[in-house]
């Protein structure tokens, strides 16, 4: 009895050790890269259409609920920049594959639901990339908290944390995030 006792104790805490040691984080070790990526501007849009660093959102235009699109440019530079040689690594190029989109209120007023998308970018060490990304989906229009605004003047003010996770080309995860302010009305 004793014996089964043991074996089991023994078999728990393999179990244990061996779940802790399965368990990696999706990103990978930004850590490791030699290279940062950075987020130095998100263009969004003013009611006229207009480039600003805000973006206003229409909860419904001409009766139909249409998606809120925002240009983000990003740029990659080594963390411990060194004079360039010849024959530096192409390996510290970034694939940028996904995005996600989390959205909070300062104001505590209901939010859309987070999101992901899927993209496929290169962004080349001392060069920036320039991205467009929906910002607002039109399905979130469609549903509480926005479509409550429809036929009212009332606006939700929210911040759209937009955080972009690749890795370089050596495998190293690399992520950038950058925020955008939301108005939803109905505009």
């Amino acid at each position: 009895m004793k014996r089964t006792k043991n074996s089991l104790k023994i078999t728990a805490i393999l179990c244990v050790f061996f779940f802790l040691l399965s368990c990696n984080n999706t990103v990978g070790d930004s850590d490791k890269s030699g290279v940062m990526l950075t987020v130095t501007r998100i263009h969004g849009m003013d009611l006229e259409g207009g480039d600003a660093d805000y973006l206003m959102s229409d909860v419904i235009t001409n009766g139909i609920a249409l998606t809120n699109p925002v240009t983000v440019t990003l740029e990659a530079k080594f963390k411990n920049p060194e004079p360039l040689v010849p024959g530096t690594s192409y390996k510290t190029s970034i694939l940028i594959d996904r995005y996600t989109i989390t959205y909070t209120s300062p104001e505590g007023d209901p939010v859309p639901v987070a999101f992901e998308g899927r993209l496929a970018a290169v962004c080349e060490v001392d060069a920036s990339v320039d991205l467009e990304i929906l910002a607002v989906r039109a399905e979130a229009k469609t549903v509480a908290p926005l479509n409550a605004l429809i036929g009212t003047l009332n606006v939700i003010w929210a911040v759209a944390e937009i955080r972009f996770i690749g890795h370089d080309l050596a495998g190293n995860g690399v992520e950038a995030t950058g925020y955008l302010t939301i108005y939803f009305a109905d505009w």
